[in-house]
């Protein structure tokens, strides 16, 4: 493959070949709710029970969702994308849209996608896609328009159980989930000190 197609399909939920990890989905779904529509997808990798293929032309629906998953495909389109992305969530027609995106720092599109004041987090290390076995040739990023409840952290931290990547709002938080924060209490490392919010 061309290092052009490479690029162009690498981690894309448009491709069969580069699917978006089911744990860093329902990761994102643990925290941002459950996706109703993943509008760049196939049937056979869509992240979402309502879908949209290449074949649909999810640039050019309405997504009227409430909670959207975004991995477009990462060539010369992106930035059409993440356009239609913001667009969606600031007339409405979806409550908020997740994207994973390459941080791509110094593009147009990541600039006109900063500048509409959404959550940005860059993602520490590389994210293997699909298999496991495949890891992206660039740093990715979660980029989030639309409203959001709560406070949501920026960034990154790694769980004192499981080890796994989480965001953790309050600096005293110190797991990336109920379970683990369960393991830690019954371990009796736990600290009096820390925020009892963090088993929510």
């Amino acid at each position: 493959m061309t290092t052009t197609g490479y690029m162009a399909t690498a981690t894309s939920s448009a491709s069969d070949d580069w699917p978006t990890p089911s744990w860093l989905v329902d990761q994102l779904a643990t925290e941002f709710g459950a996706f109703d529509l993943d509008p760049a997808a196939t049937a056979g990798n869509a992240k979402a029970p309502r879908y949209f293929t290449e074949d649909d032309d999810g640039l050019s629906q309405p997504w009227c969702a409430r909670r959207v998953f975004l991995n477009p495909p990462y060539g010369r389109t992106i930035g059409m994308w993440m356009a239609k992305a913001r667009a969606e969530a600031a007339s409405g027609n979806a409550d908020r849209v997740v994207c994973l995106v390459p941080a791509k720092v110094d593009t147009q599109w990541w600039r006109d996608s900063l500048a509409a004041d959404p959550l940005v987090r860059i993602w520490p290390g590389r994210i293997s896609f699909g298999d496991g076995i495949r890891r992206a040739p660039f740093a990715s990023a979660i980029i989030v328009f639309g409203r959001l409840a709560g406070r949501h952290g920026t960034e990154p931290a790694f769980c004192a159980v499981c080890g796994g990547v989480y965001w953790p709002a309050y600096k005293s938080r110190k797991t990336c989930s109920g379970q683990c924060w369960k393991r830690l209490y019954r371990s009796g490392i736990r600290r009096p000190n820390l925020d009892a919010g963090e088993a929510s």
